[in-house]
């Protein structure tokens, strides 16, 4: 755990923003429209991606924003991620506190690889570039393949990532980086039927954060309720983790799906679930 105290993660909750050197910048992008959802095309070292970006109505070029990525998952893309509001997540920000952010996978049928690493580090550098980013809050989200990247980012830029919310994950069949021994916030949401992401596999990421996120990975061995089959979900936040590293770990029957629903509810816990948790930092 020392290193962290050399690393980018040493904030603690709650910390004063850190402004990114967009701040108090006259923002010009030459933004494009599908329908009335903006995006704008990225060049990076590697070519061209399609980026779709949602700013607050009210943005303050003298105020930092949280950033908040959301990765698509296999089959989808990132326009879609922006039509569902950012898992969820964008329609929960009335204050208009954070910069919602979508990029375009790689086009193959596995749409984030390595030198997807190389072309988050050039986005994140663009836009806390151009806009006034908390460069203490960077979040990243997705769902299947987009959790599996997301979750990838956590082993290795815990110092510009401050908290991840992955849906059905795994640490496996993806591109990962070499970890880092350094902590990050991580929760988890599992299906317990999930047949792709399988309720192994996501523990198992788990279970290396926790590892991570603990002196001596003490909290690996910290016991998780789960939730009951066919009954309301369960999220548990464990106790052992370094309060800096909060992990939580949410649970419920269900398939390979983001958008989870209590028994007899039409609306999704997940996204009020992950706006509490990254509202923790």
């Amino acid at each position: 755990m020392g290193s962290q105290e050399q690393s980018g993660a040493q904030w603690g909750l709650k910390n004063n923003p850190v402004p990114s050197s967009g701040c108090g910048k006259d923002t010009r992008l030459d933004y494009k429209y599908r329908g009335d959802k903006p995006y704008i095309d990225f060049k990076w070292s590697k070519g061209m991606r399609t980026v779709r970006i949602d700013i607050p109505k009210s943005y303050d070029k003298n105020k930092p924003y949280k950033l908040i990525f959301g990765m698509q998952c296999m089959g989808g893309w990132a326009g879609g991620v922006q039509d569902e509001g950012y898992y969820g997540l964008k329609p929960l920000d009335k204050n208009e506190t954070a910069i919602f952010v979508a990029p375009e996978g790689n086009g193959n049928q596995a749409p984030w690889g390595q030198d997807d690493y190389t072309l988050f580090d050039e986005l994140l550098a663009y836009l806390e570039g151009n806009f006034c980013i908390d460069s203490s809050r960077v979040f990243s989200t997705g769902f299947s393949y987009g959790s599996m990247f997301s979750n990838g980012l956590s082993w290795n830029h815990q110092d510009v990532l401050r908290a991840v919310a992955v849906y059905e994950t795994a640490e496996r069949n993806i591109w990962l980086p070499q970890r880092k021994n350094m902590g990050i916030g991580w929760m988890g949401v599992l299906g317990l039927d999930d047949g792709l992401c399988t309720p192994e596999m996501g523990r198992a990421a788990r279970d290396i954060i926790l590892t991570l996120n603990s002196e001596g990975g003490k909290a690996k061995n910290e016991r998780a309720e789960e939730a009951q089959r066919n009954a309301a979900h369960k999220c548990y936040d464990y106790t052992t983790v370094e309060e800096r590293f909060p992990v939580r770990w949410c649970t419920q029957s269900g398939g390979h799906i983001w958008d989870h629903k209590d028994p007899g509810q039409n609306k999704s816990w997940v996204p009020e679930t992950t706006w509490d948790f990254f509202s923790k930092f």
